[in-house]
């Protein structure tokens, strides 16, 4: 059993008996008993609780020092491109490049688990690159249309 205190405007007691790579964390907080799920990630772990995901960091002073001067990543800019939401194969492609669509419009079809499932654009564009080619194998979030 370990416990933890945070100090600042008001201290409060934390203790539980988990311990890394434990999938369930019961946590006493000021006498209060919350169960957590505790799930591994880069530098720390994700706890979630009643529908709330926390990412939360472990690292010494000196790497929390370094994280407040790196810069914050940004997320690509996906909206021009249209993805396999899902592993399967390219059963057809509605689309060719140079071609307007309208947001809805079918523009391929991929089959996974014998079901196929029509993707469509969610934007209005102009067809710039189509990677997508009918027997094709695809990964989930692999560009299959690109819009310009």
């Amino acid at each position: 059993k370990s416990s933890i205190e945070f100090v600042g405007e008001k201290t409060h007691a934390i203790s539980t008996d988990w311990v890394p790579g434990m999938g369930l964390m019961e946590l006493v907080f000021d006498k209060t008993t919350y169960a957590l799920s505790i799930a591994t990630a880069d530098e720390g772990f994700i706890v979630r609780r009643l529908g709330v995901e926390a990412h939360v960091k472990v690292c010494t002073p000196a790497q929390a020092e370094l994280h407040t001067r790196l810069p914050v990543k940004q997320k690509p800019d996906t909206s021009k491109l249209i993805m396999s939401p899902m592993p399967g194969l390219v059963v057809s492609v509605a689309v060719v490049v140079g071609q307007e669509v309208k947001t809805g419009e079918a523009v391929c079809v991929v089959e996974a688990m014998k079901m196929q499932n029509i993707i469509r654009a969610e934007a209005d564009g102009v067809v710039k690159t189509v990677t997508a080619a009918p027997g094709a194998a695809v990964a989930a979030d692999e560009v299959l249309v690109e819009l310009a």
